[in-house]
């Protein structure tokens, strides 16, 4: 142990904490002219002329929009935000950006060399275990045997932050089933936890433990409307999440909703009524994921119909980031904005309860188990490189999923690693659904291929 090295680090992440916090409480002060200010220091100190340029343009929008009304989408995001999360919380989020960017980036171009990925974020299922059963849900009944043990957990948090991963998604299940979470984001402050929940377990003290970490980002499962969430997740359900909501505002934790998107609920979760509703919870982002048919007993009738995805793309979240203060990400129709599928290191993995590492949270096939390999050993895996070199599956990026837009490309990665099923009856997604699934995929792509032809013209055109 070199105990100078760790003075002098304590010290450099103490100064950088202090120095964050005095730069977020300026920003906040007045966050229009404090934003233009930097960025006109920006536009003298940038390397290059067109970053000065960037900066310039910055430092005009800041400027100008004192005197909008409204205020610009994005600053109203920003005063939302303010407005809606504790002072700590900030400060600590903001810290963290900033030390993976000091630290963490290099870590990622040395773990893209060595290992040949370099995922932006590890998922966690530390449980599959749930206080409520859901339609369509890939968590069954399970035991806690099954959980995933802490120390492993921990090897993993600490691992993923060699390699310049300082994000960790937290799935299950339900993850608050679980308190000893919260003692893992105590003992990790440098890494930012998000974690779905259906936001059931959440009360004040667990909010309260939750702000004190300031590391969390909440994202709470809400299906729709009342009625809507409540016939898939049980009576009361949305009720439950309500209160949820009210405890993370008293304690100023930063939190969001993700939606699975149905055939049924596609129109009623991006209607204008239904996102005023999540706006006036405090939500401040949201996700939107199609339903995907995996899990004990999967229903192609619920997935959205490729007509519904066609109209995601355009009336959903891209439509809800114009109109609202609310940053809503579509799992599928944001495909361009990353270069297609992100799964298998290449932005993110999923490790399961019993330590199976994933390409995704949907792809339940495995070859490697984290028990007995380390992150970096898996991410060099034959079978997450057979995935990489596939990526992306298609020119066309608004069909990004090899599950459902490029299904060949599943069933040969699988069969040519000799990969395993991960959960009973994952392997139905190769068998008894692959006739229906190609089905949609060649229906889906007709939509999708007019829809890039038109989006790459219009691009051309610019």
């Amino acid at each position: 142990m070199n105990r100078p090295n760790e003075i002098k680090q304590y010290v450099v992440d103490a100064t950088a904490t202090m120095l964050t916090s005095q730069l977020t409480d300026f920003l906040i002060a007045d966050p229009d002219r404090h934003l233009a200010q930097i960025a006109g220091i920006a536009s003298h100190l940038a390397a290059t002329e067109q970053d000065r340029q960037r900066a310039r343009d910055l430092q005009r929008y800041f400027t100008n929009a004192r005197d909008l009304d409204p205020r610009p989408i994005p600053l109203q995001m920003l005063d939302r935000a303010t407005a809606l999360t504790s002072s700590h919380c900030r400060t600590r989020l903001v810290t963290n950006f900033i030390g993976w960017t000091r630290t963490g980036v290099p870590k990622r171009q040395a773990s893209l060399q060595e290992n040949g990925a370099s995922p932006m974020v590890v998922l966690i299922s530390p449980s599959m275990r749930c206080n409520l059963s859901c339609t369509g849900c890939y968590a069954s009944e399970y035991d806690k045997a099954d959980d995933l043990p802490m120390y492993v957990i921990d090897r993993i948090v600490r691992e993923a932050q060699d390699i310049g991963t300082y994000a960790i998604t937290i799935l299950g299940g339900e993850p608050f089933i679980r308190p000893d979470l919260l003692d893992l984001f105590d003992r990790h402050p440098l890494m930012t936890f998000q974690v779905f929940t259906n936001g059931t377990l959440i009360d004040d003290a667990l909010a309260a433990r939750l702000a004190k970490a300031g590391n969390v980002l909440v994202s709470l499962s809400i299906d729709g409307p009342g009625g809507v969430h409540d016939e898939r997740r049980g009576p009361g359900a949305l009720a439950g999440v309500e209160r949820a909501m009210a405890s993370l505002r008293t304690h100023g934790v930063p939190f969001g909703f993700s939606t699975m998107v149905t055939r049924v609920n596609c129109v009623l979760v991006t209607e204008d009524e239904y996102t005023d509703y999540l706006v006036d919870q405090g939500c401040l982002w949201g996700w939107h994921f199609l339903y995907m048919p995996v899990g004990e007993e999967p229903n192609l009738d619920l997935m959205p119909t490729p007509q519904q995805r066609e109209y995601l793309r355009t009336e959903g979240a891209s439509k809800i980031r114009r109109e609202k203060p609310l940053f809503v990400m579509d799992f599928w129709n944001d495909a361009p904005f990353v270069g297609g599928c992100i799964a298998a290191g290449k932005e993110y993995m999923h490790i399961n309860s019993r330590g199976d590492v994933e390409p995704c949270i949907f792809t339940h096939f495995a070859t490697d188990n984290i028990k007995d390999k380390s992150l970096a050993e898996v991410l060099a895996s034959p079978f997450f490189k057979g995935i990489r070199d596939r990526q992306p599956y298609s020119d066309n990026l608004l069909r990004p999923c090899m599950l459902i837009d490029n299904t060949d490309v599943v069933r040969r990665v699988v069969a040519d690693s000799d990969a395993l099923p991960t959960h009973r009856h994952a392997d139905a997604l190769l068998t008894q659904l692959a006739g229906d699934l190609d089905a949609y995929a060649s229906h889906y792509k007709v939509i999708a291929d007019a829809a890039w032809s038109e989006r790459e013209e219009a691009r051309r055109s610019q």
